[in-house]
């Protein structure tokens, strides 16, 4: 099995909402452990999609602060991971960008 996330520099799928926002998904393909491993993968995916929401070609194309990251998994991550969200999430509302994770 691979990593739970794959293609670090890529993004997943990009959704436009008809309120004009935007959605961004990164999707996991496992469920993500708690170890350095998979906080570095989550992290780098994360600075990745941000980097994007506030790129120039994003910015022209889609505007400012209207759009969000969802993580969408199928198995609950482990707590510590769930807590390394938590955090990312907080830092990202400084920058009106919503962080999201769903369990199907």
């Amino acid at each position: 099995m691979g990593d739970p996330i794959e293609n670090l520099d890529k993004i997943d799928i990009v959704g436009e909402r008809k309120d004009g926002g935007v959605d961004l998904v990164i999707v996991l393909s496992s469920a993500l452990r708690d170890c350095e491993y998979h906080e570095q993968l989550l992290k780098t995916k994360i600075q990745s999609y941000t980097d994007t929401i506030f790129s120039d070609e994003w910015i022209s194309k889609y505007g400012q602060g209207n759009s969000d990251i969802y993580i969408k998994a199928q198995v609950m991550p482990e707590q510590e991971i769930i807590n390394l969200i938590g955090a990312i999430k907080k830092h990202l509302k400084e920058f009106n960008i919503d962080l999201w994770l769903e369990v199907a």
